[in-house]
C-alpha cells in the first residue's frame, strides 16, 4: 500500500489525502521562516523540480539573501511578478530561471490558494501556448494573457464545483490539472515501455502527488492515519 490510498482502489481516500497533504504543505510555506541551510532544504524538498538547485543555492546564494527574497515571495502586499521575480533572479542560467520561476508561482499558490491557481509550464507555456489548461479550453479558445490564464482557470474552478470537487480554493484545479499532465505523459511518453511490471507503477493519482511535492507531508498523514 502506498501514502496515496491508490493501491487498494480508493480513489476518494487518496483524493482526501492529497487535499489534507496541500493543507499541510500551505501551512507550513506561509509560516516558515529561513535562518538556517535546513530551512533552504525544507523549502526547496517541497518543490520536486527545484530540489537540484538546492545546494547550489545554499552555497552560492546563501541564507541571509535567500531569506530576503523568500520575505518577499511571502509578501502578500507585494505585486505578483515582484514576488516571482525575488526567487527567479536568485540564479543567473537560464533553466535555472525558468525553474525558479515555477518555483516562486507554485509556492505563491501554495501560500496563497484562495487567491491564485497553480501556475507552471506544464499547466500552461505561454510562450508555447501549450500545457494542460489547454486540454480543457472551449475549441478554438487560446490564451493570450496572463489575464486570459486566469480566467480560464477560474471558470474550470466554478465547473470542477458544479461536478462535486467543491474546494473552496483552487488546490481541486492544481489536482486536476497536474493529473491531467501525468495522464498525457504517461500515454505520450511510456506507451512503449515494457509493462510486464505494470503492478508496480505508481498510479496516476500517486503521480500526481508526487508532482505537487507532497511527499513528505502524505508520510505525516499517513503516520497519523496509524496511530488513530
Amino acid at each position: 500500500m502506498d501514502s496515496f490510498n491508490t493501491v487498494k482502489g480508493d480513489p476518494k481516500s487518496a483524493l482526501s489525502n492529497i487535499l489534507k497533504a496541500m493543507d499541510l504543505k500551505s501551512k507550513e510555506m506561509k509560516e516558515i521562516q529561513i535562518y538556517t541551510d535546513n530551512d533552504i532544504r525544507k523549502v526547496f524538498d517541497s518543490v520536486f523540480y527545484a530540489r537540484k538547485y538546492r545546494d547550489q543555492i545554499i552555497d552560492t546564494v546563501g541564507v541571509a539573501k535567500f531569506s530576503q527574497a523568500f520575505s518577499k515571495l511571502q509578501d502578500s502586499s507585494l505585486p505578483y511578478e515582484e514576488r516571482v521575480l525575488a526567487i527567479e533572479s536568485l540564479l543567473s542560467s537560464q533553466e535555472a530561471k525558468e525553474d525558479l520561476r515555477d518555483m516562486a508561482r507554485e509556492l505563491i499558490h501554495f501560500m496563497e490558494p484562495e487567491n491564485y491557481p497553480l501556475w507552471t509550464r506544464w499547466i500552461w507555456n505561454k510562450e508555447r501556448g501549450t500545457g494542460s489548461i489547454t486540454y480543457v479550453l472551449k475549441e478554438g479558445l487560446k490564451l493570450e494573457k496572463d489575464e486570459d490564464f486566469f480566467a480560464a482557470v477560474k471558470e474550470l474552478k466554478d465547473t470542477l464545483s458544479v461536478f462535486g470537487l467543491d474546494v473552496p480554493n483552487y488546490f481541486g484545479t492544481s489536482i486536476f490539472l497536474v493529473y491531467a499532465y501525468v495522464r498525457y505523459v504517461d500515454y505520450a511518453t511510456l506507451l512503449a515501455v515494457d509493462r510486464k511490471a505494470g503492478g508496480l507503477y505508481p498510479s496516476h493519482l500517486s503521480t500526481t502527488a508526487l508532482v505537487l511535492g507532497l511527499k513528505s507531508y502524505l508520510k505525516v498523514i499517513q503516520v497519523a492515519n496509524s496511530k488513530s
